[in-house]
């Protein structure tokens, strides 16, 4: 029976498997959903209040959050009502979109079996399972950036203009969540360059470029309008820059404590404005990394192993964290416990097949420049600011396309010794 099953049929059989996967998760862990995990809640909530894009009850506006995530938060509150349940259903059809597109990037790259098996190692990762659903802007960046990689395919193939378009559109929008994520444009450039010659890659990329830059636009005016300075998406980056070169972070992230819980940066100067204060962080940053040139092998090889480690990051809380809350504390829980171990088991033999596809996957030559410029653009963004986990997450469905193209070989190699081996006996 199994054998008659179409392409179409294994496909919806795995969106079915995701989405009751998700759904069981929801009926045994919705509980451990909360708004206020994250700063999201905070500024869609004053937004619906009419204070304006905020985080502060004085203030009428801030630039700390990029702004997609919050507006969409917005949209789910307006319709379903304020509740992580309503917030978790949406961001499951992200999923089913997502599961979707990866299968036919599979697909594209090296046929229906790498398809498939991609789709399903998306639609049953364990970690996505809580990940995706939580209120943050991970599933809703995966799925955009998803569609630009899928786009960057399609205008590889066809060399039609829209395609470009489409994904300078899906790129300004992820942007607007992740501004590293305009790293990505570059890379596929001059993948196109190799694919299609220079001129046709130079028309999509300004195409594409100008899309990204037409999304963007209106939020970098607003910014720029109230903060009285350049400021293209938000000003968190001077801060996370900070947390992530200071004299103690390198020591956090080996104990398995987050980069943002650091308390040896400093005292902030007083009435520095939004710009004044991220500006300041960064100076002391880039100081930092001027003056401890030393620590530069340690620091940057301690936040590459934390960045693809399987290990769940982070894992303990110390107890002298500059937390903003305690939310966190609810992760060491003997669900959150569990799913720790379950996280090692799953992600690291998917690492290692992704590692082996890659190889298999250059030495066929397969087109899989794409996928390295995500997994290349996620982990020099976080060894400049600071990695953890879920920061990855959006490199590892890329990353598990090249898991399936190696287990699709190593089969193929077993079912040839196989035969070979039963042709031998049957001589």
């Amino acid at each position: 029976m199994l054998k008659r099953l179409t392409p179409r049929h294994w496909l919806a059989l795995i969106l079915l498997v995701t989405l009751l996967g998700r759904v069981a998760f929801l009926v045994l862990f919705g509980d451990s959903l909360a708004l206020n995990a994250s700063g999201y809640d905070v500024y869609a909530v004053n937004v619906m209040d009419g204070r304006g894009y905020t985080r502060f009850d004085d203030r009428n506006g801030d630039s700390d959050l990029p702004p997609l995530y919050p507006y969409f938060l917005v949209t789910v509150y307006s319709t379903l009502g304020r509740d992580p349940i309503a917030v978790a259903a949406v961001q499951i059809v992200f999923d089913l979109i997502t599961v979707t597109l990866l299968y036919l990037i599979g697909r594209r790259i090296a046929g229906e079996a790498v398809g498939l098996i991609t789709a399903a190692f998306y639609g049953l990762y364990p970690y996505l399972l809580f990940q995706n659903l939580s209120v943050n802007d991970t599933g809703i960046f995966i799925l955009l950036l998803t569609a630009g990689i899928w786009l960057a395919y399609r205008m590889r193939d066809t060399e039609r203009w829209p395609y470009a378009i489409a994904l300078g559109v899906a790129f300004g929008l992820a942007a607007l969540t992740k501004t590293f994520v305009l790293l990505i444009l570059p890379l596929l450039a001059l993948w196109w360059w190799r694919s299609v010659g220079f001129r046709a890659a130079l028309r999509t990329a300004i195409l594409a470029g100008i899309a990204a830059v037409l999304v963007i636009a209106p939020w970098t005016i607003r910014n720029i309008r109230l903060q009285h300075a350049f400021v293209l998406i938000s000003t968190n980056d001077g801060s996370n820059l900070h947390q992530g070169n200071n004299p103690c972070v390198a020591d956090y992230l080996a104990r398995g404590w987050d980069a943002q819980w650091v308390n040896c940066l400093g005292e902030q100067p007083e009435d520095l404005n939004e710009v004044e204060a991220s500006a300041w962080h960064r100076d002391q940053a880039i100081d930092y990394l001027r003056d401890h040139s030393g620590d530069w092998p340690h620091l940057f090889f301690t936040k590459f192993w934390v960045l693809w480690s399987p290990v769940l990051m982070p894992y303990e809380i110390p107890p002298d964290a500059d937390m903003d809350d305690d939310a966190v504390l609810e992760y060491h829980t003997a669900s959150f416990e569990a799913a720790r171990v379950l996280h090692v088991l799953t992600f690291a033999p998917l690492l290692l097949l992704g590692l082996i596809g890659w190889v298999l996957a250059a030495r066929a030559h397969l087109p899989i420049a794409p996928l390295l410029a995500v997994m290349a653009a996620v982990t020099v963004a976080y060894l400049i600011f600071h990695p953890s986990t879920r920061y990855r997450a959006p490199a590892d469905p890329f990353l598990f396309v090249l898991s399936a193209y190696a287990v699709v070989r190593i089969w193929m190699q077993a079912s040839k010794r196989r035969t070979g081996i039963s042709s031998m006996i049957k001589g």
